[in-house]
Parts: C-alpha cells; structure tokens; sequence
C-alpha cells in the first residue's frame, strides 16, 4: 500500500514549477507581497535603529516558559491572535551561508529546507531587493544575515505538507542567518574550546536580533539555531548566550518581557508586554549533546585502533551512552530559562559581563 505522506523532493518540485512563479506573478505586486529579501552584511549599529523602537524603560528581565508546536505555524498564529497584518511577527531561521534554502529541492530535512518547501522562502532568499549594492545575496558573511520581508506559507509543515486554499496562505518575515558549524569544544564536549568562537555566535545572536529591531519589529519567534547534527554547538553553552543577550546585552535589555518555548517538533515563542516577545524552537528529543559525546567516544576508539571491526562494534555500542548523560536540547533549555534559575543568575553578578557591557 503506498504511503500517503508527499515525498519531500516532489512537493520542492511542485513549489519551484508551480507556486513560486505563480506567485511572483499574480499575486506579489496585487497583495504588495514582495519576494525578495534584504542583505545585512554586518550587524546593524544601534544609532542605525529607528528611533522609536520600543524600550522598557525599567529594564525589565524576560519571563520564560516552556510550551510547544511548529515555529512558522506559531508566528503565523501569533500574528492573528494580535491583529494579523498589523502584527507580523518574524521568525529567526538557522540558514546555509553559500545558497537559498540549502538542498530543499532534495529530500533533505533541515528546518530551512522543510520551510522552503512549503513557502516562498527560497525565492526570497535568492532574490536581491531592487535597491541592493549586491548581485547576490550569497555568501552570507559570517556575521550577516538576510532579511526577507514577506515569506508566503501555502502549505502546512513537513509531517504532511497539507496544501492550504489561497484564501488561507499567509505571510511572515523571516531573519535567516547561518549558526555557528561544529565549533571546536572543550575535552568534556561541553563548552567553547575558544572564546572567539563563542562571541562569534553571540555577535550572530545580536545581528539577527538587530535585524527584527531595525525593521520595526517587536516580537519574534527564534529558530534551533546552532542546535543538532549541522551545527554542534554546546547547548547549555549556547543557551546560557541567548540569556546573557535578553538579560544583560546593553542594546536589547528591556526589549523583550516573556519568552516561552514550544515543543513537539519543539519551538520557542514569547509574548511581551506592549509589543516586545521573543521565543524559540528545536526538536523535542533531540540531543545535541548526545550527538557530540558520541562523536567524542568515536573519535577516542578510534585513535586507539585501527580495526574497522571494532570501529564498527563501538560505533553500534556508542548509542548506549546513557540518556541521563545526555539530556535534550529542550530539557537544557526549560532548564536554563527556568524562572528560578532566572532569578539565581539576577541575583548575583554574572562573572561573563565585564563592565562594558553593562555601562554601555
């Protein structure tokens, strides 16, 4: 009996004949839904922003929580719970530096390849606003990202790829900026080897961050960035940044007042107090630290024989690194936004913010 879930490069062949000229063509210009996108090379600077961009004037710290679901679904939900069209609320996507929407056209199930398939993502992405100093937005530089200002989702997420009618499509902005890729770790696989690597990741926090800011937006929901087996990153590690950033960051202190996260496939969401939310997404079991010990106990049988066999018989035992070892991405996450451990790190000076940064 065949299957009735779509093969993933069918439904991309569909999209790239089919929707996306479709919709380039009838209904960008009628429902003024450009599809094209915005290079930032460099982080956007602060004077740059608007100047009446919200700000708590109280410095308030975020409220976190834990929830969950699907991140386009949930921005696109959002928006409607707000207003809709007034209250777009764009979502921050982990993205391929060197070409739009990575290897969507094949079956590959990355987060940006399943969003391509199902929007207008990878034209935008590929498409240089009218206005831009660039002919192509690729490569995204290391510390930029691409802003597309009106992703069109036509069809439901991955599980299905459910096409929608037209009267049900909608629309979001989307921040797309490549994570960090398997950064060079401590001997525990549990932190940054190098601190350059980890500031690297926190300067992407902070431009993709400036992006929604300097485009008018107050609210967003945040991407499995740097998490899973593309990427690598140390979880608690990259967790604690995200904090730092809402928390004591002198540039988005204030700008945000609840964060939530969402889970099933797992996401992250937050509402704020007069127009501030943030929030973010990732897998549900996923275990990026599991992964890397894995890796780590690979590479160590490895260096201690050359046997193919007994590579292979580790490679099979590797799995039984035990699950209390290797907690999941979310679990790390819920953990280190957990309002009691929120209010712990409020309570006392953070060792990791020099006096600059909180002066300036």
């Amino acid at each position: 009996m065949p299957s009735s879930k779509p093969r993933p490069a069918e439904v991309a062949q569909e999209t790239k004949r089919h929707y996306l000229p479709m919709i380039k063509a009838q209904y960008s210009e009628y429902y003024n839904w450009p599809c094209y996108s915005y290079l930032y090379q460099h982080p956007i600077p602060v004077e740059h922003w608007p100047p009446d961009s919200y700000r708590d004037p109280s410095l308030n710290p975020p409220q976190f929580s834990v929830t969950v679901g699907d991140p386009v679904d949930l921005a696109l939900e959002w928006a409607q719970t707000l207003g809709g069209a007034d209250h777009r609320i764009p979502f921050i996507a982990a993205a391929n530096d060197k070409r739009a929407g990575g290897d969507w056209e094949t079956g590959v199930i990355g987060y940006e390849e399943r969003f391509c398939r199902r929007s207008t993502l990878s034209l935008t992405l590929s498409t240089p606003a009218p206005n831009s100093q660039v002919d192509s937005n690729y490569p995204i530089p290391s510390e930029g990202c691409i802003y597309s200002d009106c992703v069109v989702v036509f069809r439901g997420p991955h599980e299905q790829y459910t096409k929608w009618e037209p009267e049900n499509w909608s629309h979001l902005p989307v921040v797309s900026i490549p994570a960090a890729r398997w950064p060079k770790l401590n001997q525990m696989g549990t932190k940054f080897a190098f601190d350059v690597e980890k500031e690297l990741v926190r300067a992407k926090i902070r431009a993709a961050l400036a992006a929604c800011v300097y485009n008018g937006h107050s609210r967003v929901v945040i991407g499995n960035f740097g998490l899973g087996n593309s990427a690598r990153n140390p979880a608690r590690e990259l967790a604690e940044l995200w904090r730092d950033v809402f928390l004591y960051d002198p540039d988005f202190r204030g700008r945000f007042a609840q964060v939530r996260r969402e889970v099933s496939s797992v996401r992250w969401d937050g509402i704020v107090r007069h127009a501030t939310e943030a929030g973010f997404w990732g897998d549900l079991y996923e275990s990026t630290t599991r992964l890397i010990f894995e890796e780590m106990s690979r590479k160590a049988k490895g260096g201690s024989s050359g046997s193919k066999s007994k590579s292979r018989s580790h490679s099979s035992s590797s799995s039984s690194v035990p699950t209390s070892a290797t907690p999941s991405d979310y679990d790390i996450f819920a953990g280190v936004f957990d309002n009691s451990a929120i209010q712990s790190v409020l309570s006392r000076q953070d060792p990791r913010c020099n006096i600059s940064m909180l002066t300036s």
